[in-house]
């Protein structure tokens, strides 16, 4: 007996036409940068390291004391992360004191651990 919660389902043959007909979506750039690596590599990225590419996702090029005030942090310990993730390739120093994240920062942010 099927209950009442079964009712308000579509039949597949209506779900065959609410659902696109395409294959596998294709991957970003980001997406594809990121799985060319290796996820263990990015064990040393922090919680902090994470709210710092959150805050960059919005293709923003923010100063270190912009993205503090932002994530409530330290802007001396903003800075030393991004430093560190300019290193690793997640996020690129753009002119005097300016970040902005990589492709691979945000393939990380799509796809990472």
């Amino acid at each position: 007996m099927a209950n009442s919660e079964d009712d308000d389902l579509p039949e597949f043959e209506d779900l065959v036409e609410i659902i696109p007909n395409e294959d596998v979506p294709d991957l970003s750039e980001a997406e594809k940068a990121w799985l060319k690596e290796d996820a263990e590599d990015y064990d040393w990225i922090t919680e902090m390291d994470k709210e710092i590419l959150r805050t960059l996702a919005f293709n923003l090029t923010l100063t270190p004391a912009v993205i503090a005030d932002n994530i409530g942090r330290s802007r001396a310990g903003v800075s030393r992360r991004l430093n560190t993730l300019n290193a690793g390739g997640l996020v690129e120093k753009e002119g005097r004191g300016k970040y902005s994240i990589t492709e691979l920062g945000v393939g990380y942010l799509i796809r990472g651990p």
